[in-house]
């Protein structure tokens, strides 16, 4: 559903959010993900693996077409006593399990040994080797199991090559290395498998992490793309079959004081492994802002696909096969997005609404310079502009976060997009040009809640997002913004001219127009004929605002009365009054008009090639001509719509420029 782009964003549909792609309209997102088993593909770096696999470790056992799979080839127990459960499984011809699963029995060779239960719980009973046999009728599985007290202690560390960006694009540098945080640590054995008693470990903050336990050099040590769910970071990076991103690494005992697993850029795990370091990151940010305990995301990621960047909150066959969350599908073209921070923070933006506030927006078809957008989509868009800003000066702020910067502190505020090694899309939030205007323009809102945030803490801001839009009435967008602002915040006179200072750059206005004083039929302020004049709607009161404006006729005279230039989703309504204040009435007509060409309010948009809601200055203006009945005093009433089912896409507030010309 939203992204930022000068490059023909997207078209949107429900429960996506889109990056760099055209997709049919309304089609929805439903189907299901695959789980493959284990594929070790070997990198040129030589010992190190990377495979994209199931959370499991199982191989079909025999050729058949049914077979019993184990969770562990072998099992190392360090101690008497020592205990370690083993599952079983029976599976078809493809390896996928059966749904209704038979009574194993398992048995062990030497129970002197080490014993199993019926369950699959072995306890070593003496130092030594035996094996254990599962059966199921006429089939079979086997397992080793060793008891050893022969320990190593393996102190490692886990680094993956990124690139560092800035305004020009990517700045490549030699042994660019960072520490993979918080990442999950197994031991396997050379087919994948999982080595038994020897108990899964995470890297800490610095990508250090220890293993204790019966290693050899058959062994390999196995990193996986998923966090630290102890620590509220349920983070993973897959591929298209939903598959999990790894390496693994030959254990060699003579570096186990100093094992080190480095991804290099050759590597395609390097991409991996830098969108798991983006999103823990962003994880840590929101768990730091809001009142969720666990932030659970899963990239999925793609090379060699034209399907863009994108976050859906649901699912579907074709693009959302896999389920809620970010999509990083590399185009064929060279636009890839693994290392694109800013694309990355941005989506994880999009998750973070929906996840700790609420998010209307249906998407669309959008560019940064779009100043017509359906509102919703320009507050959703507009928040993941600024996300990435937000979370690097959160990284800036801290000395330890801040070593995790892969750009240079000049781009706190910057959105960078690369193509190739090179930069296509560059925006400095803080020194934003002025024409990027409107509450219907996402740059535009961005920069908003840029200039908020830094004059008044992003405690401020979350205090709206988490305290305010998720139990709101009206649809989310920077309105109902700015109004939980006032609720929540209660800012002083002189803030609130800060406050406004800022959204008046940006040419929003919520505040009240010079006319308020007027707002009465017995006003003394008449408009001439053929002149015009600026009006705001707006109350703080969260109440309709409504103008009244008198104007002098001539009977027998023809006049028009409309409304124009309209800009930040204002939606405009004129009714009539006679010189009594009684709405007109000619014959059977009563003289009022709310929308002067509704079917103008969506239409085809030649660079997106669809159709769309445009929330134009004309749009959604209103007209209407009359011939005076009588000469005298006549009053304009201006307000905004007073449809029981206004478009959502549209504004409660907004400006416009009122005339009444002599036809």
């Amino acid at each position: 559903m939203y992204q930022i782009s000068q490059k023909l964003s997207s078209l949107q549909v429900p429960n996506l959010f889109r990056e760099l792609s055209l997709l049919p309209e309304n089609s929805m997102r439903y189907g299901h993900s695959v789980a493959s088993r284990a594929k070790f593909l070997l990198l040129s770096l030589g010992l190190i693996f990377l495979s994209a696999c199931s959370d499991d470790f199982e191989e079909v056992s025999s050729g058949g077409k049914v077979a019993i799979t184990l969770s562990n080839e072998s099992v190392y127990l360090s101690e008497v006593g020592g205990q370690y459960t083993v599952s079983a499984k029976m599976v078809d011809k493809q390896g996928v399990a059966y749904e209704e699963q038979p009574t194993f029995q398992w048995q062990s060779a030497s129970s002197s040994v080490a014993t199993v239960d019926q369950n699959g719980l072995l306890t070593a009973v003496a130092f030594g080797q035996t094996s254990i046999s599962v059966t199921s009728g006429e089939l079979s599985s086997e397992l080793q199991v060793i008891v050893s007290d022969d320990a190593v202690t393996l102190l490692g560390t886990a680094r993956y090559e990124d690139k560092e960006y800035g305004a020009s694009g990517f700045v490549l540098q030699q042994d660019y290395y960072k520490a993979i945080r918080h990442a999950k640590v197994s031991v396997v054995d050379s087919n994948g498998l999982a080595v038994g008693g020897i108990d899964p470990v995470y890297t800490d903050s610095e990508g250090n992490f220890q293993i204790t336990g019966i290693l050899n050099s058959q062994h390999f040590i196995y990193l996986s793309a998923s966090t630290d769910i102890s620590l509220g970071l349920d983070l993973s990076v897959r591929d298209r079959d939903a598959a999990l991103y790894s390496v693994s690494k030959q254990f060699d005992v003579g570096q186990a004081g100093s094992f080190t697993l480095d991804i290099p850029l050759s590597s395609e795990a390097s991409g991996a492994f830098n969108i798991l370091d983006v999103f823990t990151t962003a994880a840590e940010f929101t768990l730091q802002y809001s009142n969720l305990s666990k932030v659970t995301l899963s990239a999925f990621w793609q090379e060699n696909n034209s399907d863009g960047t994108y976050f859906c909150s649901g699912v579907d066959s074709v693009y959302c096969n896999a389920g809620k969350g970010v999509y990083v599908y590399n185009a064929i073209n060279g636009d890839t997005d693994e290392y694109d921070d800013d694309v990355l923070f941005h989506e994880f933006g999009h998750y973070f609404l929906q996840e700790i506030s609420r998010d209307d927006s249906y998407g669309g078809c959008h560019a940064l310079s779009s100043t017509d957008l359906d509102l919703r989509l320009a507050w959703s868009e507009g928040w993941g502009d600024f996300f990435p800003s937000a979370v690097k000066k959160w990284m800036s702020d801290d000395a330890q976060r801040s070593s995790l910067l892969s750009t240079n502190v000049a781009n706190l505020y910057s959105y960078i997009d690369t193509y190739q090694n090179t930069q296509q899309i560059y925006v400095a939030l803080d020194t934003l040009n002025t024409a990027y205007a409107s509450a219907a323009n996402e740059l535009a809102v961005a920069k908003v809640l840029n200039s908020f945030s830094l004059q008044f803490g992003m405690e401020s801001i979350m205090s709206v997002l988490t305290g305010y839009l998720p139990s709101v009435t009206t649809p989310v967008n920077l309105e109902s913004f700015w109004d939980g602002w006032l609720q929540v915040n209660s800012p002083t006179s002189a803030n609130k001219n800060i406050l406004l200072s800022y959204l008046n750059e940006r040419g929003v206005y919520y505040q009240e127009d010079n006319f308020e004083a007027d707002n009465a039929i017995n006003v003394s302020r008449k408009i001439s004929i053929g002149n015009s004049e600026t009006h705001y709607l707006y109350s703080d009161q969260l109440t309709t605002d409504i103008d009244y404006v008198a104007f002098d006729v001539v009977g027998g005279s023809s006049y028009t009365l409309s409304t124009s230039n309209l800009t930040g989703g204002a939606d405009t309504f004129i009714r009539l009054l006679d010189p009594i204040g009684n709405p007109l009435i000619i014959g059977s007509t009563a003289m009022e008009n709310d929308d002067a060409d509704e079917s103008a309010y969506y239409g085809f948009d030649s660079l997106c090639a669809s159709s769309r809601v445009k929330n134009n200055k004309t749009a959604l203006s209103s007209s209407l001509t009359f011939t005076a009945p009588s000469t005298g005093t006549y009053y304009a009433e201006l307000r905004t719509t007073p449809d029981v089912e206004p478009y959502l896409s549209a504004g409660r507030y907004g400006t416009f420029t009122f005339s009444v010309v002599l036809n």
